[in-house]
């Protein structure tokens, strides 16, 4: 980011105390006091633990040379840079990247989905840069913070911006979507995350559609056609925007012909008999890839170049990372969130790997169900005891239904284990896995399984 201190006045609709040169330039911003560097400017938020402006001292030392300041807060004493004062340092914040957004004009595609939407993300931008200079979120910077975040460390070159909109709750997405204005707008599935709040996955259905809100006339829409609750939300419409379907059958507009799922990725035909393959093991990613393709088939990439970017994907740590452990097992790390959607398709994908003699599923609680968790890490028990799973370790106050499940359902008591105390479960793996095992480290984010990853590699 580079802007002009007139800019950002301007932009936030503020009132800047402390003179300032009439040309400074800003070279970047920062939320976190520690991490400013010379140059940027300081945007003090506040949280429910904290406030930002009790740290300005901090990002001047650090580098900063302008800050945002809410107008109700005390002046500090002696301070040397400017500070503008605006009525809520976020919504300025939010204001900022809209302003910046429209600078620099680039085309953008957003992207929502209760499950699979880092991925799909991760993959739109591999095919989008093969022809184009592409921007896209970090990491799962996602919400009301991230997404601005994201918009305003955009390169003063971007052509494209791939900008991921994640949410707890209904109106969260419209926020994000009106920040970043999306050219194409992709909802990858509508899935159980975030029942705890929203009560229905129509409610879910609701929420995640509040993209629309921000998309440009004349976009495009592209959606899981496989979803009804999408398909039957939209069939009353006539909305001002093109719709493409992206699915697992003929109905839709793109779907797979063809898919085997080899040692370290998935090879698929699609509808129009290109053969394509992705870096990523689980079937479920082929619906990913798709949408990933008819992103780039609206900005006219050709095939080719669409092979290539699928071939060499930049991918987000722990979604289906495999890794080889310390005593030669090979572990898919799946750590960094679940819901039951995402826990039934990776533990699909375990047992599809026949070539390992044993196959272990470590799975911990599933948050955000709200009053049906019980039921779903039931139901997830009862998969495991389906899919024959040959090791069953469950850590978490929730996944314990998941081991009672799965023994009730069938499996044999001797093939599964609860663990309360997550250190215990690597010394216990360690003994009972060698080179003919796959281990799936799988639970919602707060459950820290990474922990267990960490451990089994070093």
């Amino acid at each position: 980011m580079k802007l002009t201190l007139k800019e950002v006045i301007q932009a936030v609709s503020g009132n800047v105390i402390q003179a300032f040169e009439a040309d400074l330039f800003l070279h970047g911003i920062g939320t976190d006091s520690r991490k400013i560097r010379q140059g940027e400017m300081f945007i003090p938020l506040v949280g429910q633990q904290f406030d930002g402006h009790d740290f300005i001292d901090t990002a001047i030392e650090k580098g900063a040379i302008a800050a945002l300041w809410n107008r109700f807060k005390p002046i500090p004493e002696g301070i040397q840079i400017p500070l503008i004062l605006v009525d809520d340092t976020l919504k300025a914040f939010q204001d900022l990247a809209c302003y910046y957004r429209n600078k620099i004009n680039p085309k953008v595609v957003g992207v929502t989905g209760s499950n699979g939407k880092t991925t799909t993300k991760d993959l739109i931008a591999s095919v989008l840069a093969t022809q184009y200079r592409v921007h896209k979120t970090k990491g799962n910077y996602n919400n009301h913070i991230g997404v601005p975040l994201t918009l305003l460390t955009m390169p003063e070159d971007t052509e494209i911006a791939v900008i991921e909109m994640g949410m707890s709750n209904r109106g969260e997405i419209e926020v994000l979507t009106q920040i970043a204005k999306p050219d194409i707008a992709v909802i990858t599935n509508i899935g159980e995350s975030h029942l705890q709040f929203l009560k229905t996955r129509e409610n879910i259905a609701k929420a995640k559609l509040e993209i629309t809100e921000g998309l440009k006339e004349n976009g495009v829409l592209i959606l899981n056609g496989d979803e009804p609750l999408l398909r039957n939300a939209l069939k009353k419409q006539n909305p001002p925007f093109q719709i493409r379907w992206v699915g697992t059958d003929r109905s839709n507009d793109r779907y797979p012909t063809e898919i085997n799922q080899a040692l370290n990725e998935v090879q698929f035909k699609d509808s129009s008999d290109n053969e394509y393959s992705i870096p990523i093991i689980g079937i479920h990613n082929v619906i990913n890839a798709l949408m990933a393709i008819e992103v780039g088939n609206q900005f006219s990439i050709p095939v080719y170049q669409i092979k290539e970017g699928l071939k060499h994907p930049e991918l987000t740590s722990m979604r289906l990372e495999k890794i080889i452990t310390k005593n030669g097992s090979t572990l898919i790390n799946d750590a960094y969130n679940a819901s039951p959607t995402s826990m039934k398709a990776s533990l699909e994908l375990l047992t599809t790997l026949t070539q390992y003699k044993k196959r272990i599923a470590i799975i911990g609680d599933m948050f955000e169900l709200g009053d049906q968790a019980e039921y779903y890490h039931i139901e997830i028990g009862r998969l495991c005891a389906e899919l024959k799973i040959d090791l069953l370790i469950t850590t978490g106050n929730l996944a314990r239904l998941i081991a009672n499940s799965a023994i009730e359902h069938g499996l044999r008591k001797d093939h599964v284990y609860h663990f309360q105390n997550v250190d215990e479960i690597v010394p216990f793996i360690l003994h009972q896995s060698d080179q003919d095992s796959i281990i799936l480290v799988k639970a919602s984010r707060g459950m820290h399984l990474e922990r267990v990853v960490q451990k089994l590699l070093n």
